[in-house]
């Protein structure tokens, strides 16, 4: 006997949702404008039958091609990875310009030492080991960038002294959540933590090369 809809998590019944939007675009049995009004609402609703009421009138469903597809395309998204690894990374930047960045194994602590430097830490592509990430940092008349994925929660534990710490994006309200929590000093120095690009650009970038395999 299927699981009655209210019992299941809602997030695996948005994400199969999302696929089926995504399958029925990519054969063009609903337009862009419809994907995205759709896309919009299953992205943004916790009511688990307005979620389904997207797609209760599609009737292509995804299947094995989809699924390899998707799992080759958006593989890096996943907030929780079975990856043999553990440990430690330090980064330290004097001087200098550096960015780490693209699907990168993230352990599950970092130390960031910057000094007159500028540095990125992009997480958009990365791979978490780790439910949660401890970044410690200390930054020094430095500016530095992280950049987060839509799905992932922030926690900012620095102390600033004449500094500016820009917190315009936090990622994830949902403390279940894959974490980062960022612990340090910044002194005369810049962090902003953004997100470079967001679940639905993926979405749309993902569909749209389905579509482009399809037709």
């Amino acid at each position: 006997m299927p699981i009655k809809t209210q019992d299941r998590p809602i997030k695996n019944i948005r994400e199969e949702v999302i696929d089926q939007l995504v399958m029925n675009y990519a054969h063009q049995e609903i337009t862009l404008d419809a994907f995205e009004s759709r896309l919009d609402l299953a992205m943004d609703t916790e009511d688990r039958n307005i979620l389904l009421e997207q797609v209760a009138d599609l009737d292509l469903n995804t299947d094995n091609q989809y699924q390899k597809t998707k799992a080759d395309k958006l593989s890096s998204d996943k907030n929780y990875f079975d990856d043999d690894f553990s440990g430690h990374e330090k980064f330290v930047k004097i001087l200098s310009s550096a960015e780490q960045s693209g699907r990168w194994v993230v352990p599950e602590k970092i130390k960031v030492t910057s000094v007159l430097s500028s540095f990125t830490l992009d997480f958009t592509d990365a791979v978490f080991s780790s439910p949660v990430v401890h970044i410690k940092m200390f930054n020094l008349l430095t500016g530095n960038i992280i950049y987060v994925p839509e799905d992932v929660r922030v926690v900012c534990k620095t102390s600033s002294y004449l500094s500016s710490l820009n917190q315009s994006v936090f990622g994830s309200t949902d403390e279940n959540a894959q974490t980062i929590i960022i612990h340090g000093n910044c002194i005369l120095s810049s962090m902003d933590i953004e997100i470079r690009i967001t679940l639905k650009e993926k979405w749309l970038n993902f569909a749209d090369n389905v579509k482009n395999l399809f037709n």
